[in-house]
């Protein structure tokens, strides 16, 4: 019974004898033997990643491809989807390959508060392993869910999600390729974004307000300091920075925050910040955004100022 895994930021175990399937835009690789009539019925014997399941079977189902993941009583299902015997908290998970009488998934335990063993790192896991036990080898050419190595911002050879948001479109276009390569099919239109938010950004500063100084077109900005984002525990271990804040002004009310020097808080969070500013004469816009520990940015706080020459 041969397996494969997935392994988040470590190579995975060594590639065996496979069949390369290429086309003009895919590069996947088959292995295996494809399920008959394109049904594989599965029974979830780990509850704790109920939703992970869902996430990844959902995936697989509207992808085009004439395959249906189907959940069945465990009498009746031909793939089981389990824990790893003894180990809770595991950096892989690993699947058979192809159709088999006795065909498996192994998965970690969740735990939420782990950057490894998360729902979220889960769903692409299982969306990964569904694949090996629909004929799916690993891809190492190009972007797919197939690729042996992924984080939570999406597989190695993917352009990534930023460090608050994880790929939660889990299949590519090198992944539908290979199962209608195997099965038949067209591929569906992919709908909803392709990387999601993990949690609610930071709130926008508040009580935005300007004040004239005694210095020609010097003026000061004050603005209030929202409380910091509630982070989730598994991104605890991600490089972070206090959070801080963007102040920019133009013509036209600056719309872009990464565009900016980040500048760290002096007021704490309720109390309220005051920079310098200088304005030329006309209209000014001035943007303020909070941005959290990871650099996610809050939504924008703008005003406008008139400038005139006896200000």
């Amino acid at each position: 019974m041969r397996t494969r895994c997935i392994v988040p930021a470590v190579l995975a175990a060594a590639v065996t004898a496979s069949v390369l399937l290429t086309g003009t835009s895919a590069a996947f690789v088959a292995e295996g033997r494809p399920w008959p009539g394109g049904v594989v019925r599965y029974y979830n014997a780990a509850p704790d990643q109920a939703w992970a399941v869902r996430r990844a079977v959902d995936a697989w189902n509207s992808s085009g491809a004439r395959i249906r993941l189907v959940a069945a009583p465990a009498s009746q299902a031909r793939v089981r989807i389990e824990h790893f015997a003894r180990v809770s908290c595991t950096v892989n998970a690993e699947a058979t390959i192809g159709y088999t009488r006795s065909a498996r998934i192994w998965i970690f335990r969740r735990d939420n508060s782990s950057p490894y063993c998360n729902s979220y790192q889960a769903a692409e896991s299982l969306a990964h392993e569904f694949g090996h036990v629909l004929g799916l080898g690993h891809e190492t050419r190009g972007c797919a869910a197939m690729n042996p190595v992924g984080t939570l911002q999406g597989p190695d050879l993917c352009p990534k999600a930023r460090r608050w948001q994880w790929r939660c479109r889990l299949l590519t276009a090198d992944d539908v390729a290979g199962a209608i390569a195997i099965y038949g099919g067209a591929a569906a239109q992919q709908t909803g974004p392709r990387d999601c938010n993990l949690y609610a950004a930071i709130e926008a500063p508040t009580r935005l307000r300007v004040e004239t100084t005694s210095v020609s077109h010097r003026f000061r900005i004050n603005f209030r300091r929202p409380s910091s984002a509630a982070v989730p525990g598994f991104l605890f271990s991600e490089v972070k920075q206090p959070d801080s804040y963007v102040a920019a002004s133009s013509s036209s009310c600056p719309s872009d925050p990464h565009r900016f020097q980040r500048r760290f808080w002096t007021a704490a969070v309720g109390e309220m910040e005051s920079i310098s500013v200088e304005l030329p004469t006309g209209i000014s816009c001035v943007s303020v955004w909070a941005v959290d520990s990871f650099g996610r940015p809050s939504a924008r706080a703008a005003l406008r100022i008139r400038v005139t020459e006896t200000s």
